[in-house]
């Protein structure tokens, strides 16, 4: 029989392999998506793409996260935490060699395979943790958000120099962090064998549980989530292009996006205890919305520093993907409420990431320079910083309308 979703913790040693389990699924959470970005050039290159077309392959991952954050927690229910956890690795590892292969529409159908895999782990790892780690959420969600945002920095660092090496290609390029999805998927087996737990409905169908869809912070952290994303994945994926277009080299371009990863990763972990002792979240909220601010603001105004404002961002973008994380936790009753928040900000939230690379590619196409595009990045900072400050006050979703 199903057991609840708040089943009692595995033994020590099931306990120390979910642990490590977790931080290496949080790790391919983003690496397949942020390798794609410095390597893009010459992918448009190759494969004849517009920066239209580029600018959909860039979103079309952040669209079918927003697509299957919906159905994710009721997959959950049916066929238990551990197990659909497992299988997702599984699609991000087949999806990440599908995609660098040879093969015509392969790029296509690997980012979707992958982007499924992902985007099912986006929304139940967070139900997990909140399951089996309550007394250390906070700390561990840091934990798996910092070796997401490493690896993320790792795949955009290492990318373009992986591509440079004679008789390799930038099919190599992305297609390497597939290692990355077997080492984790090895990490995991042992959950496949363990009694799996499942998401329980009945919470949602008492007629005193108020859905976050129905609720004003539900929808306040939602936007806050859609906002830095869009920030964040519209950086990651065109940076690149854009240093190219102002003769910045394209090895420097991606180093400058690894330091940008590298001081994410650095806040992800400074802001996790923190978060633990602030009583709310206001200040905070306020600090990364302006630090995304300032970086977007100053790659308009003065470009010639791009690795100072790209250093800004980073700060901004971590502290706000820790924070978002943990508002899915702290702004619900119960960890039920918890997941139905997590599906609705990753729907909403993916849905505003995945506009902003799309956006970014039509705009440049339409008026032939980087102007209205990094004006569209300040203007979501701004709105960002909005969000975060309403979202970050100390007051949960009640039981009731």
């Amino acid at each position: 029989m199903p057991t609840p979703f708040s089943a009692p913790r595995p033994s020590t040693v099931g306990f120390s392999s979910l642990y490590l389990g977790i931080i290496l699924i949080g790790a391919n959470l983003r690496a397949p998506i942020t390798s794609l970005g410095p390597v893009l050039p010459a992918i448009q290159n190759e494969l004849h793409l517009s920066g239209t077309t580029a600018g959909l392959l860039n979103s079309l991952p952040l669209l079918i996260f927003a697509l299957l954050s919906l159905v994710a927690p009721a997959v959950g229910r049916l066929h238990g935490l551990e197990r659909i956890l497992g299988v997702s690795v599984m699609a991000i590892l087949v999806g990440t060699v599908t995609r660098s292969l040879d093969l015509p529409g392969s790029i296509w159908f690997g980012t979707l395979l992958l982007s499924a895999g992902i985007a099912f782990g986006n929304v139940l790892l967070p139900g997990l943790v909140k399951r089996d780690f309550p007394t250390r959420a906070a700390g561990l969600i840091g934990l798996y958000a910092a070796s997401m945002a490493a690896m993320a920095g790792l795949s955009a660092g290492i990318a373009e120099p992986i591509a440079r090496i004679p008789g390799l290609s930038w099919r190599w390029a992305i297609g390497i962090w597939a290692l990355l999805s077997f080492g984790a998927l090895l990490m995991w087996l042992p959950q496949f064998r363990t009694r799996q737990h499942y998401l329980s409905s009945a919470a949602t169908n008492d007629q005193t549980f108020t859905s976050p869809w129905r609720h004003p912070i539900g929808w306040q952290v939602s936007l806050f989530f859609a906002f830095h994303s869009l920030v964040f994945y519209s950086l990651v994926d065109w940076f690149a292009s854009y240093a190219a277009s102002r003769g910045i080299p394209l090895s420097s371009a991606g180093l400058m996006l690894l330091v940008f990863q590298v001081v994410a990763v650095a806040t992800n972990l400074g802001c996790a205890p923190l978060l633990q002792r602030l009583n709310d979240q206001r200040l905070l909220g306020f600090i990364c919305g302006l630090l995304l601010l300032a970086g977007t603001s100053g790659l308009v105004l003065m470009p010639s520093l791009s690795l100072v404002w790209l250093i800004c961002a980073g700060l901004g973008a971590g502290v706000a993907m820790v924070t978002s994380l943990s508002l899915f936790g702290l702004r619900t009753h119960n960890h039920h409420q918890a997941a139905v928040l997590s599906g609705m900000a990753q729907f909403i939230g993916y849905v505003g990431a995945a506009a902003g690379p799309l956006l970014i590619g039509v705009l440049h196409d339409a008026t032939g320079n980087w102007s209205a595009s990094l004006w569209l990045l300040v203007a979501s900072s701004m709105l960002a910083m909005i969000f975060a400050t309403l979202a970050g006050r100390a007051r949960t979703i009640g039981k009731s309308c």
